[in-house]
């Protein structure tokens, strides 16, 4: 007969962490299933340089402090080690390099998963996958350029000097923080720098003597409930991407705020009218696009009926709202306006698996 555990947790990153914590205080029988080979390498396989905004006074998982001093702003490897440490420390059941193909809603109410390793059962399943797993990329408008131009999300560099050189004429679709950063290290190379995208607002690093989280944490609006008045009103009211403590972007980068709605004929067109069409790329270099617009989610192996027409699950502040013994944790605004953030998947967790 087939063991059956009372929860499967889908991922071990920072949301899947955080569950496995509070079901193992609970005395839970239960497994986290990682699709990477360690804990940790959805970070580990982020671009070099790549820092977390957040200082880690609010970067830390439930009952492990983050290691350094509170205002130190951590590297993506350091927080792939916290978060292997983590698991290591609290000795949570992680079965790695596991992928997830299908969840299946049997008869008596529990379910089965197939996956790369076999099947596992369960009377409950949380989906902690993450929020920035699936580049998202603009089809229409990527399909345009020819073969000739190299094109990569920003989530697939590693290494700039790898895939940019100095004859590379760099086109980066989206200004938010990792084009920005992005941008500079292209530009450092010597290569041809063109960065498009709206403008987007940026934080000063810090206010009035203090870092700016501490102000944002201090004032409630990192940690407001987003079901609620006025948690609301403030994800209603989001302006989209904000920047914290970035420099401007150097005079050698070419700046373009216009959105680029098509390319014909060697040249990116714009939508506003005022901004004419620009010829790209130079003609004695090779075009090389990163598209740094961002992620969305996708389950493709969850039921049909657990999601939204757009794929998104259907659920309330975490809990589906199909099967209710089914719990999401990490998404962007869940419960809270940092449920996707490392300092913020320990609440939400807390919240909802901790009866």
């Amino acid at each position: 007969m087939a063991e059956i555990y009372d929860t499967l947790v889908i991922g071990a990153g920072q949301a899947g962490l955080a569950a496995g914590y509070y079901l193992q205080q609970h005395q839970r029988r239960f497994l986290l299933l990682e699709s990477h080979a360690r804990v940790g390498d959805s970070w580990r396989q982020r671009w070099e340089g790549l820092r977390l905004f957040s200082p880690q006074r609010y970067n830390a998982l439930p009952g492990l402090p983050a290691p350094g001093e509170d205002w130190y702003l951590p590297t993506r490897l350091e927080l792939a080690d916290y978060l292997e440490n983590y698991a290591a420390h609290f000795s949570l059941p992680v079965t790695l390099s596991c992928t997830c193909e299908r969840a299946h809603k049997k008869e008596d109410g529990s379910w089965r998963l197939e996956t790369s390793r076999g099947d596992y059962h369960a009377r409950k399943l949380v989906v902690a996958t993450g929020a920035y797993r699936t580049p998202s990329l603009p089809e229409a408008l990527a399909v345009a350029f020819p073969d000739s131009v190299a094109q990569y999300h920003s989530s697939a560099i590693k290494r700039v000097e790898d895939l940019v050189e100095e004859q590379s004429d760099v086109l980066l679709v989206g200004a938010g923080a990792s084009g920005q950063q992005l941008a500079r290290l292209v530009l450092a190379l010597g290569a041809r720098t063109t960065l498009a995208g709206p403008a987007v607002s940026n934080l000063p690093r810090h206010f009035l003597g203090k870092d700016i989280y501490w102000w944002l944490y201090n004032s409630g609006m990192m940690t407001a409930r987003t079901y609620r008045w006025p948690g609301k009103m403030l994800v209603a009211e989001g302006k989209g991407e904000v920047t914290v403590g970035e420099p401007p972007v150097p005079a050698g980068v070419q700046r373009i705020t216009a959105k680029i709605e098509a390319y014909r004929d060697g040249r990116l067109h714009f939508a506003s009218k005022q901004t004419a069409p620009l010829q790209w790329p130079a003609a004695d270099r090779k075009g090389v696009i990163i598209w740094c617009t961002g992620y969305h989610n996708q389950y493709p192996w969850l039921p049909e009926e657990m999601l939204a027409a757009d794929g998104r699950p259907r659920h309330s502040a975490g809990r589906s709202t199909v099967y209710p013994e089914v719990t999401f944790l990490g998404l962007p605004n869940q419960r809270h306006t940092n449920s996707s953030l490392v300092g913020g998947v320990g609440q939400d967790a807390g919240e909802l698996l901790g009866g």
